[in-house]
């Protein structure tokens, strides 16, 4: 009998695509300088043309270059058609990009487009770079199909020029025709264009409608002929695929300080929406012995409240009926329910409703949902309250035991994390 060992040796061929990954970033913080911020600040570094000519990015416009290099195939003539010349089509449309927070998972949108590019165009030898424009020698690359010559081109020694489009939203490809013909080899031969970078257009979310923590998404544009980005059919690019990941950083404050004595809370007779000091309890209840007529009993707890951004509010309780927490005899153990209600600063709303926050009343559980609040504007140290109720039918059960105490432990939580 023969025993034998086969070795197969197998070759594994891998094919993929280069890409160009690009990083934009933002944040957002909570400025007590400028309360009235409601968006994110673009802290994405500086690259390509604004990083190299900054005269020509105001209003905070930032630029990313791509390191994309386009290499022509042939030479260029004067009957050339648009996509056989210098030809760019960039991701003009606005488009939906979904951000995630790394924390908890809630999702947003982030829309974003291509709206300016600059480029270089390198030519074979010295004074190679003119006859581009339509008045003989110029050297200015003027725009057509549709984008904006914010800078028709400048000189960069003899043998460069570059320039600067804009690109309006939904625009097609844009293109330059030369005015003479530059066939391989000739000092007016396009060696490449080189240094190209792209401003954009971002739109994203108000911070204060997020949670805290960090946004992360990406967007994939397919580079080539027919592609999202598309250089037509002369040149090519070094890369086939361009990535942009997309990093934006919520950091919202949410500060609750207690006044002084307000963890503890004495409930008094006292009118609807009033708080009555003892001594006007005493005289109320002084007042129930002869009328027989049932008080409410009413309290109030203070604090002061910074914050940005969302955050629910709901109660976790000693004792408990219902939805409420509750008040407990010393006598008897019998329990009656006691109202918590929230007055919030004006510069915060009802999630649900859009309106102020003026003794709304809270449950036990942050599992109902029903108490979320928005900040429209940051404030520090904005005045805020905390009343409790005891209804009269639930007053009439307490005094059933007296004489007697009745006590509980309420804990008002303010939650950021909604999720």
């Amino acid at each position: 009998m023969l025993a034998g060992v086969m070795t197969i040796s197998l070759l594994l061929l891998s094919f993929f695509s280069s890409a160009v990954t690009m990083d934009i970033s933002a944040s957002f913080s909570p400025s007590l300088t400028n309360p009235e911020n409601v968006v994110f600040t673009d802290t994405t570094p500086q690259s390509g043309f604004c990083a190299t000519w900054p005269t020509y990015c105001g209003n905070g416009e930032r630029s990313l270059a791509t390191g994309l290099i386009l290499t022509p195939q042939k030479g260029l003539t004067t009957t050339d058609t648009p996509q056989d010349s210098l030809y760019f089509k960039w991701p003009s449309s606005f488009q939906d990009v979904e951000v995630t927070n790394v924390e908890n998972g809630t999702r947003a949108i982030v829309r974003f487009r291509v709206s300016s590019f600059s480029g270089r165009y390198d030519a074979n030898s010295d004074y190679g770079v003119y006859d581009w424009g339509e008045s003989g020698w110029a050297f200015t690359l003027t725009a057509l199909g549709g984008c904006n010559s914010l800078t028709a081109g400048w000189l960069i020694g003899k043998t460069a020029v570059a320039w600067l489009w804009g690109i309006p939203e939904g625009v097609g490809g844009c293109y330059r025709l030369s005015s003479v013909d530059r066939p391989v080899g000739s000092a007016k031969f396009v060696k490449q264009v080189n240094t190209l970078s792209f401003g954009y257009t971002m739109v994203a979310p108000s911070p204060l409608t997020l949670t805290s923590g960090e946004y992360v998404g990406k967007v994939t544009y397919t580079i080539g002929p027919g592609g999202d980005i598309d250089f037509g059919t002369n040149f090519q690019a070094n890369d086939s695929v361009l990535e942009i990941n997309f990093t934006l950083s919520v950091n919202h404050e949410l500060k609750l300080t207690p006044a002084a004595g307000a963890q503890s809370v004495s409930l008094q007779p006292c009118a609807t929406g009033r708080v009555c000091s003892e001594d006007e309890g005493e005289a109320n209840w002084e007042r129930w012995m002869v009328t027989r007529v049932t008080p409410q009993l009413t309290g109030r707890s203070t604090f002061s409240l910074s914050s940005s951004g969302a955050f629910a509010v709901y109660l976790n309780c000693a004792e408990q009926v219902g939805t409420d927490c509750a008040l407990k005899s010393d006598n008897s153990g019998q329990l009656v329910p006691v109202k918590t209600l929230l007055s919030l600063p004006g510069n915060v709303i009802d999630s649900a409703t859009g309106s102020s926050v003026t003794r709304k009343a809270l449950s036990v559980g942050k599992e109902t949902g029903n108490n979320v609040f928005n900040t429209q504007s940051y404030a520090q140290d904005a005045a805020g309250s905390i009343d409790f109720l005891v209804r009269q039918k639930d007053v009439d059960t307490m005094l059933a035991t007296r004489p007697d105490i009745y006590r509980g432990a309420i804990t008002v939580i303010f939650d950021p994390n909604l999720f």
